[in-house]
C-alpha cells in the first residue's frame, strides 16, 4: 500500500498515511484529520519501502478496529449472563469466531506499528471501547439501570475483551490489556477491571468452596449444591473476580475464613449463629445477585466478613 507522511493538523503529531483516502482519525489524538484539506500535502518520503507497507498495514488495520470496537461488544449483556464455569469455554471461543476479523486487526496493528507509535495506538484503541460504552451508557436514564449497564460491560471486558487480546501474546498484547484496564478505571467509577486471560479465569473457577456460605448452607440443610451457593459462587468467580478490589478480596476472604468457619463450628450456639448469618447476610446477599445489584451484594457480603472477623480473630485487621 503506498503511504503519505502528514502531520496532524490537531495535535502536529508526524504519521503515515494510506494514499488515496479522503480521511484518517489521527493515531496519537483521535481527531479526524481531512486528508484532502489545505496544508495536508505529501512529504518527501525517506523511509525504506518496507518500512511504507507496514506503516500502511498498521493505519489501515486501526482504522478498522476503531470503526469496528463497538461490533466486538455486541450483545454483552447477554454473554455476560450466559457465563458459567460450564459454559465459558464455549462462549468464549465463539466470541472469538464470531470477532476473528477484528482480533486480527489488533494483531496486525502490533505486529507492524513502530515503536514510537505505540503510546498513541494504545491510548486510540483503549478509547475506542471507552466511547462505545459512554455512547451505552447515554441511551440508560435511570441511576439504577445505569449501573448494570456498567458492571456487565466491566465483567464483558474482563471475561471476553482482555483476555481475547492476551491470546495473541507478545508483550504487546500485554501492554495494550494493561493501559485498557488503566483507562477504562480512569474514565468509569468502580470499574477498576483487570487484565487476565483465558487460563487465569478458567483457574479461578477451581478455586475452593465458599466457606462460610458452605458452612451455613450445610447446617441449615440447605446441600451442597443448593441454588444459593451456586449463585454466591458464580458472583464470587464472576462479577467479583474481574475487578482488582475484587480480586484483593478473594485473596483476603480465603485468608481467614478457613479460620473463622472452625471457630464458628466451637460456638455453643453455632446453630443460632448459622441462622443469624443467613437471615442477616447470606439470605440479603442471593437476593442483590437475583436483582443484577451485584455491588450491594459485595458490600453486605464483606459487612458479614467483618463482623465475624471482629468477634472471632479480633486481632487481625482486614485490608480493605
Amino acid at each position: 500500500m503506498e503511504t503519505i507522511l502528514i502531520k496532524c493538523p490537531h495535535c502536529k503529531e508526524e504519521m503515515q498515511a494510506p494514499a488515496g483516502r479522503e480521511s484518517i482519525l489521527c493515531m496519537f489524538c483521535g481527531e479526524r484529520i481531512d486528508l484532502t484539506a489545505a496544508g495536508i500535502k505529501e512529504a518527501e518520503n525517506n523511509r525504506p519501502a518496507a518500512d511504507n507497507a507496514d506503516a500502511g498495514k498498521c493505519y489501515e488495520n486501526l482504522n478498522f478496529i476503531l470503526e469496528h470496537a463497538g461490533a466486538a461488544c455486541k450483545e454483552y449483556s447477554a454473554k455476560v449472563k450466559a457465563f458459567r464455569k460450564d459454559s465459558y469455554h464455549e462462549l468464549f471461543e465463539r466470541y472469538k469466531e464470531e470477532n476473528y476479523a477484528f482480533y486480527t486487526a489488533v494483531k496486525l496493528v502490533l505486529d507492524y506499528a513502530s515503536e514510537e507509535s505505540l503510546d498513541g495506538i494504545y491510548h486510540q484503541i483503549a478509547g475506542a471501547f471507552i466511547r462505545e460504552q459512554e455512547a451505552a451508557l447515554e441511551q440508560v436514564k435511570k441511576k439504577n439501570e445505569k449501573f448494570t449497564v456498567q458492571m456487565d460491560k466491566n465483567m464483558f471486558m474482563a471475561v471476553y475483551v482482555l483476555p481475547s487480546i492476551k491470546e495473541i501474546r507478545g508483550s504487546r498484547a500485554n501492554e495494550l490489556a494493561e493501559v485498557i484496564c488503566k483507562e477504562w478505571g480512569s474514565s468509569f467509577k468502580d470499574s477498576n477491571i483487570i487484565a487476565s486471560d483465558y487460563d487465569s479465569i478458567v483457574e479461578g473457577f477451581k478455586r475452593k468452596l465458599c466457606y462460610v456460605t458452605t458452612a451455613v448452607c450445610q447446617n441449615l440443610n440447605k446441600g451442597e449444591n443448593c441454588e444459593e451457593l451456586r449463585l454466591i459462587k458464580e458472583f464470587r468467580d464472576g462479577y467479583l473476580a474481574s475487578t482488582q478490589e475484587g480480586a484483593a478480596l478473594i485473596e483476603e476472604y480465603y485468608d481467614i475464613a478457613p479460620t473463622l468457619v472452625k471457630r464458628i463450628a466451637k460456638d455453643a450456639d453455632a446453630q443460632a449463629k448459622y441462622i443469624w448469618l443467613w437471615n442477616t447476610y447470606l439470605a440479603p446477599c442471593v437476593a442483590f445477585i437475583k436483582a443484577g445489584r451485584q455491588e450491594e451484594c459485595k458490600e453486605t457480603y464483606c459487612g458479614m466478613m467483618e463482623e465475624l472477623r471482629k468477634e472471632y480473630m479480633p486481632g487481625r485487621e482486614t485490608r480493605r
